[in-house]
C-alpha cells in the first residue's frame, strides 16, 4: 500500500508542479487528487490501530484514524464547493477541519505515554521546554503574528486563519515530544519522525494556503496542494514501521540505537538556534547597532558551543564505545580462560598460533608452550591421519561449523577421548586461523559403552540378551547361506525355578541364575552363544556343528551339568532343564529358527521335563492346538465343559466297594472329550489348575454325599482328589478343602488327598506346614505313585501320611519280573511298619490279587475291576452288592475301611502263629 501511495503522490506532484496539460488541468488536479490519497492512508492506519495490542499505542493510532478521516471529509466538503464556484472557506468544512484539530491532539499525547518512559522525566521536561519555547518562537514572529495584522479579510475569517495557525503550531510543537521521549530503541524515532514530518507538511501547506487566503490569490493546483498531497505518505510508513518494530530483537534494537539518539538530542539545539535565528531576523534593519551586534556574538558563540557540545557527545559516546568493546573482550577472555573445553587456533598445517588455559588440563599443552609447536604431535597413526584430513576439510570450508571428530590421546597411562569441531576463521583480522574446540567426552563414551553393554547383555548373568542373541543368530545364518554350514538353536528352561523363588526368596532365585549361567558357559564350547533370553529361559547358539550327533551330546551334557544341586548359601537346590533344538535344515529365518527351538523345549516340557527333544515340523500345529487349548479352558468351568468320573477302590479280599478315586474329564465342544493328561499340564502352566482343583474338590464331594445315601453302609466310603503342586503351594487349600466340605456335609474323615512325592518333599518345611494345616481339618493325606519319586524314610516319617498308593509300574512287576514281589513287599512291609493304609494301583490281572493278597495289601484299584465311569452306573456294580451283603451280615463299620481290613488281616496273622 505505501508503494501505491508513494507512485500516486509522485505523480501528482509532477502534474502539479510542471503543469502537464495546463493550469485547468493543474486546478483539477489539485482539487481532486487530495481525496484517493486520504482514503489510502485511512485504510492503512486503521489497519496498523488493528494489528496492534491493546495499549496506549494502539488508542493512538485509532485517534490518528479518526483525525485523518475528519481531514479526509472536511477536504471532501471543499473540493465539492470549489467544483460548484463557490469559495468554501469559510463554511461546512470547517466544522470538521476543527474537529480534527481536538482528536490529533489527543492521539499525540497517547503516543507521548507510550514512549515518555524510555528517558528520564526531568531530561523530558527541560528538552520539552527548550523545544516549544525555541520553536514557539519561530511561529509566533514569523507565523502568527504577521497573519494577525491582515484586516481585510473579515473577522470570521481572520477568527478561523489564526485559529488554524496557532493550532497547526501547537500540534507540531506537541508532534516533537515523542521525537524527545522516544529513547534509543530501534524503530522508537523513526515513526514520531515520520509522524512529525507527515503532519510538518500538511500544516506547512496550511500556512501557506492561510497566507494566500489573506493576501488573496490562493487557487487549487498550486505548491500548497502538492503538499497536501504529500503528507500522507510519511504517515502510512510510520504505520509500517510501527508494525515492523512491534516484535523487534533487542539486540538489533541496541545495534540501530546511537544514530537515532543523536537526531533526538540535537532537536533542543536546533530549537535554541530557531530562537536566535528569529532574533537576528527580527533585528535586522539595525544590522550597524551594538544590539544587532551582540545578539550576532551571541549567536555565534552559540553556535560554537553547540558545536563543541557536540564534540565532546561525540567523544563521551567514542570512549562508551570503547569501554563497552572493552567489557565484551574481558568477557570473552574470562570465558575463554574458565571454560572445559580446550580452545586452539592452528593453521591449515597444524601449526599452532593461540591456546587456551583448559588445553594444559586436556592436551597437556601449556599457553605459553605453544609457540612454535605443531597440533599433529600429539598424535600417531590412524588419529594423527583423521586429524590432518580434519584440518584440510576445515581449511577448504568457507563458512560454518565443520565436526565432531573424535580422536583418543593416551597421556600419563590415561586414555582420554576428544571431540573436536572447527571453524575457518582466516579471514576474520583477530584471529586469522583455524579455530579448534577440543571437548573431553571420555565419561560420556565409557557411559554409552556401559549403556551400549547393558543394551545387548543380560546385567544379572552377563550373558548376551535376547536382542544380541538374535542379531547373532541373523548374523550366523547369513554365513552358513554362504559356506552351506548349519546353525542349531538350543532353548533352555529351568523345571520348577518358580518354587526357588517362592520358598527361598527372589534374592536366592537370582543366584541360582547366576550358577546356572556359569555352568552353561562351562559346558558349551568357547564359540557357542549363550544368553539369557529373560527369567529362567536360556539359549545356545551353536555354530559349524559337524553333525547331529553332537548336539544331541552337549545337550545330554548340558541336562547332567544342571542336574547336579547347586549350594544357594545353607541350602542345596536341584532343578533340572528342559531343552528345545532346532537347526537351520528345518528353518528358513532366524526368527523361524527361534520359535522353532521355544515350542520344541514346550513339547520336552510337556514330555516330563529333565530332557530335550528336537523339533519337528507337526510340534507347530500341537502347540497351536495347546495355545487353543489353554484359551477355550478360560470359560470352560463357567461353561459346565468339565465333569467327573469315579473309579472304585476295591477291598480285594472280598472285592467290596472302599472308595472312589474322583478324575475330572473335559467335554469339549469340538474335541470330544478330553482326558486328564491332555489338558491337564496346560491347565498347570497357565495357571488355570488351581481354579479347576477347586472345582473338583467341591463337586467330588458334593457328588458323593448326594450318591452314598442310596448304599447301605455308605457313610464309611470315601472319595480321593488329586491335588496338583500348584494348588498346595501358591493356592490356599485347606481353606478351599474347608470349602468343599462345609458345602457339600460330607466328613472330613471320608475326604482323601492324593499328593504326588514330588509336590511334597520339594520345599519341604513349607510343605509340612501346609500338610498339618490339612491334617488339623481332619482329611486323610495319601502320597500317589509311590516309588516313583524321592522315596525317604524322614520324610514319610516326618509328614502326616495316611495312605501310601503302590504305583501301578511295581504291580506290573509282580508278574512280568522276577524281584517284583521284592520291590511291592518293601513298600508294604514300609507301610505297615508306620502304620499306613496301603492301596495298589493299575490291577490288571487276577495273578496280581493274588500277589498283592499275599504280601498283606488288601485294597486296591484297575482296569481289572472297572474303569472310571459315573455314580449311577457304580450303583449297580458286583463291589456295591459285595459292599451291601457284607453290611448286612457284620456288625462292625470300621471293617469296611482298608484300615479295618489291614487291621483285620493283621488280627488273622497273629491267630494262625499262634496256632
Amino acid at each position: 500500500m505505501s508503494a501505491v501511495l508513494a507512485a500516486y503522490t509522485a505523480l501528482g506532484a509532477l502534474i502539479m508542479l510542471t503543469g502537464i496539460g495546463g493550469s485547468r488541468f493543474s486546478y483539477y488536479a489539485g482539487l481532486l487528487c487530495d481525496a484517493p490519497a486520504n482514503l489510502i492512508a485511512v485504510f492503512a492506519l486503521g489497519a496498523v490501530a488493528r494489528q496492534l495490542p491493546a495499549g496506549p499505542t494502539r488508542t493512538a493510532w485509532m485517534l490518528l484514524t479518526v483525525a485523518i478521516s475528519l481531514y479526509g471529509i472536511a477536504s471532501a466538503i471543499n473540493m465539492i464547493s470549489w467544483l460548484r464556484g463557490i469559495d468554501p472557506f469559510p463554511g461546512i468544512a470547517d466544522v470538521f477541519f476543527v474537529a480534527f484539530f481536538p482528536v490529533l491532539l489527543g492521539s499525540i499525547f497517547f503516543f507521548i505515554r507510550a514512549t515518555a518512559t524510555r528517558v528520564p522525566w526531568m531530561q523530558l521536561m527541560l528538552d520539552a521546554a527548550i523545544f516549544i519555547v525555541g520553536f514557539g518562537a519561530f511561529f509566533w514572529f514569523l507565523v502568527i503574528r504577521p497573519s494577525a495584522s491582515a484586516t481585510h479579510i473579515g473577522t470570521i475569517k481572520q477568527a478561523l486563519t489564526q485559529t488554524y495557525l496557532s493550532l497547526d503550531c501547537m500540534a507540531l510543537l506537541l508532534l516533537g515530544l515523542p521525537v524527545l521521549s522516544g529513547g534509543p530503541r530501534s524503530g522508537a524515532l523513526r515513526v514520531p519522525l515520520l509522524l512529525l514530518t507527515g503532519f510538518a507538511v500538511m500544516f506547512f501547506g496550511d500556512i501557506l494556503w492561510s497566507l494566500m487566503k489573506i493576501r488573496g490569490y490562493y487557487l487549487p493546483g498550486g505548491f500548497q496542494d502538492v503538499m497536501y498531497l504529500s503528507c500522507y505518505l510519511p504517515m502510512v510508513l510510520a504505520g509500517h514501521e510501527q508494525l515492523r518494530t512491534m516484535n523487534a530483537v533487542e539486540t538489533q534494537e541496541q545495534n540501530e540505537g546511537p544514530a537515532e539518539s543523536t537526531v533526538a538530542q540535537m532537536l533542543p539545539y536546533a530549537a535554541m538556534l530557531t530562537a536566535l535565528f528569529v532574533l537576528v531576523y527580527l533585528t535586522r534593519s539595525d544590522m550597524n547597532g551594538p544590539v544587532i551586534m551582540m545578539t550576532m556574538i551571541v549567536f555565534t558563540l552559540t553556535v560554537l558551543v553547540i558545536a563543541r557540545q557536540a564534540m565532546v557527545l561525540r567523544e563521551h559516546a567514542q570512549v562508551r564505545e570503547r569501554m563497552a568493546a572493552q567489557r565484551i573482550e574481558d568477557l570473552y577472555a574470562s570465558l575463554i580462560a574458565n571454560a572445559s573445553d580446550a580452545i586452539m587456533i592452528a593453521s591449515a598445517n597444524g601449526d599452532l598460533k593461540f591456546a587456551s588455559p583448559a588445553s594444559g588440563r586436556t592436551l597437556g599443552m601449556k599457553p605459553e608452550d605453544v609457540a612454535g609447536r605443531n597440533l599433529l604431535e600429539l598424535w600417531t597413526g590412524e588419529d594423527a591421519e583423521r586429524l590432518r584430513s580434519f584440518l584440510v576439510e576445515i581449511a577448504a570450508s568457507s563458512s560454518g561449523m565443520i565436526g565432531p571428530v573424535e580422536l583418543r590421546l593416551e597421556r600419563d597411562n590415561v586414555r582420554f577421548v576428544l571431540e573436536i569441531v572447527g571453524s575457518n576463521l582466516t579471514r576474520d583480522s583477530a584471529v586469522q586461523g583455524l579455530a579448534l574446540n577440543f571437548r573431553d567426552v571420555t565419561e560420556r563414551k565409557s557411559l554409552e559403552e556401559q549403556l551400549r553393554k547393558l543394551a545387548f547383555h543380560d546385567p544379572l548373568t552377563l550373558l548376551a540378551n535376547r536382542n544380541l542373541f538374535r542379531d547373532r543368530v541373523h548374523h550366523a545364518l547369513a554365513i552358513a547361506r554362504r559356506d552351506g554350514s548349519e546353525v542349531t538353536v538350543m532353548f533352555l528352561d529351568l523345571d520348577n525355578f518358580k518354587n526357588v523363588n517362592d520358598s527361598l526368596g527372589h534374592e536366592a532365585g537370582d543366584r541360582l541364575l547366576q550358577a546356572v549361567a556359569q555352568r552353561l558357559v562351562k559346558t558349551t564350547r568357547a564359540t557357542d552363544t549363550v544368553s539369557r533370553l529373560g527369567g529362567d529361559e536360556f539359549a545356545v547358539l551353536l555354530e559349524a556343528v559337524a553333525s547331529p550327533a553332537e548336539v544331541e551330546a552337549l545337550a545330554n551334557a548340558l541336562i547332567r551339568a544342571l542336574d547336579e544341586p547347586f549350594s544357594l548359601g545353607e541350602s542345596r537346590v536341584k532343578v533340572a532343564t528342559s531343552i528345545g533344538i532346532a537347526s537351520s535344515r528345518s528353518s528358513a529365518d532366524a526368527e523361524d529358527l527361534l520359535s522353532d527351538a521355544d515350542i520344541a523345549m514346550y513339547h520336552a516340557k510337556s514330555a516330563g521335563k529333565g530332557r530335550f527333544m528336537l523339533f519337528q515340523p507337526e510340534m507347530q500345529e500341537q502347540i497351536h492346538r495347546r495355545f487353543r487349548l489353554e484359551a477355550d479352558m478360560a470359560n470352560a468351568i463357567s461353561n459346565q465343559e468339565f465333569f467327573l468320573e469315579y473309579q472304585p477302590i476295591i477291598d480285594l479280599g472280598t472285592r467290596c466297594l472302599l472308595g472312589v478315586e474322583a478324575l475330572v474329564r473335559w467335554h469339549h465342544p469340538t474335541a470330544g472329550i478330553l482326558f486328564p493328561g491332555q489338558f491337564i499340564p496346560v491347565a498347570e502352566e497357565s495357571g488355570q489348575i488351581v481354579a479347576l482343583g477347586r472345582w473338583v474338590l467341591s463337586n467330588a464331594c458334593a457328588d458323593l454325599c448326594r450318591w452314598r445315601d442310596s448304599i447301605p453302609g455308605g457313610s464309611g466310603l470315601r472319595v480321593a482328589v488329586n491335588i496338583s503342586a500348584q494348588h498346595l503351594q501358591r493356592g490356599d487349600l485347606a481353606r478351599d478343602v474347608a470349602d468343599a466340605l462345609a458345602a457339600s456335609g460330607l466328613e472330613a474323615g471320608n475326604l482323601v488327598i492324593e499328593l504326588t512325592e514330588s509336590t511334597i518333599i520339594y520345599n519341604s518345611d513349607a510343605n509340612l506346614d501346609r500338610l498339618c494345616g490339612l491334617k488339623a481339618l481332619g482329611v486323610r493325606l495319601a502320597i500317589d505313585d509311590f516309588g516313583t519319586g524321592y522315596s525317604s524314610l524322614s520324610y514319610l516319617h516326618r509328614f502326616p501320611i495316611d495312605i501310601l498308593k503302590i504305583d501301578r509300574s511295581f504291580v506290573n512287576r509282580l508278574t512280568h519280573s522276577g524281584n517284583g514281589s521284592e520291590l511291592a513287599r518293601a513298600v508294604i512291609t514300609l507301610s505297615e511298619t508306620l502304620g499306613l493304609d496301603t492301596v495298589a494301583e493299575g490291577i490288571e490281572l487276577e495273578s496280581q490279587v493274588d500277589a498283592l493278597l499275599e504280601l498283606g495289601c488288601v485294597a486296591g484299584q484297575g482296569y481289572l475291576f472297572a474303569k472310571s465311569t459315573s455314580l449311577d452306573e457304580l450303583s449297580h456294580s458286583v463291589f456295591v452288592a459285595n459292599r451291601t451283603a457284607h453290611w448286612t451280615a457284620q456288625a462292625r463299620f470300621e471293617d469296611f475301611t482298608a484300615t479295618g481290613r489291614f487291621e483285620a488281616l493283621k488280627a488273622a496273622r497273629r491267630r494262625n502263629s499262634a496256632a
